[in-house]
């Protein structure tokens, strides 16, 4: 009864959406150099529901996130009143317990209390991961690089434009709609978008400069989430809390 309950709880969220896109790549129902995508993987997830890939990916989510056991086994010792519950007024929630009642801010931890480790970690996460720079004007000059590498103040040693954009490494295909737009070729109503997309960025590159591409780097953290983090931003401590807490939302 007690996985019933957690695993329909869990519908929707990043953690079965990751683990089941993760284990569609080990089935062969995703490629192997795929990025990962959200709704996909939550598409996977319905439509799948009922065999091995999905079963596959919330055995390996209980086994490796979830004390299913021990739950049960304080659970019952509740009920046969082993373990009292003390009930006791307060007038503000604790850190920890703000994300259980926020249904908005579900399995997230309030930024303002990320612990300085963990953001040394984000931090040098992030720095490590590695993008690919593309002139977003012409499209012939591009790098890949790891972040922490990336210089303050980009520009195209082609045609000298400063509107540099950013992306996966592994995104091949934005290079060649960028070239088909300046080649006065028609784009597909996706390609305008990505390219209308991969302007924007490169609008934030050009105004807060390494900052941008820092936070771009961030997991699920695309333009406007971007654009949010870099305008509220007053130093660096804030600028990863919230691209920590971005990512835990994603």
């Amino acid at each position: 009864v007690l996985q019933d309950i957690v695993t329909a709880s869990l519908i929707g969220t990043h953690n079965v959406n990751w683990t089941t896109w993760c284990v569609a790549k080990k089935f062969g129902m995703v490629g192997r150099e795929s990025i990962y995508d959200r709704k996909t993987g939550r598409f996977i997830y319905e439509r799948h529901q009922k065999t091995p890939v999905v079963k596959e990916a919330l055995r390996e989510l209980f086994h490796d996130k979830f004390d299913l056991k021990s739950t049960e086994v304080i659970l019952n010792r509740i009920r046969n009143s082993e373990i009292q519950i003390e009930w006791v007024d307060v007038d503000k929630f604790s850190k920890l317990a703000e994300p259980l009642l926020d249904h908005t801010t579900k399995y997230y931890s309030s930024p303002a209390s990320v612990d300085k480790a963990i953001l040394d970690l984000v931090k040098n996460r992030l720095l490590k991961t590695k993008r690919r720079l593309i002139c977003a004007r012409c499209g012939k000059w591009q790098l890949a690089v790891i972040t922490k590498e990336i210089k303050e103040n980009l520009h195209c040693k082609y045609c000298k434009g400063r509107q540099i954009t950013n992306t996966f490494y592994s995104d091949h295909d934005l290079v060649k709609i960028i070239q088909k737009k300046h080649n006065g070729k028609k784009l597909s109503g996706e390609e305008n978008q990505r390219f209308k997309r991969s302007w924007k960025v490169a609008s934030l590159i050009e105004t807060y400069g390494k900052n941008a591409s820092i936070v771009l780097a961030g997991h699920g953290v695309g333009a406007d989430t971007g654009a949010r983090i870099l305008r509220n931003m007053t130093d660096q401590e804030l600028m990863y809390k919230q691209i920590y807490e971005a990512e835990r939302q994603y």
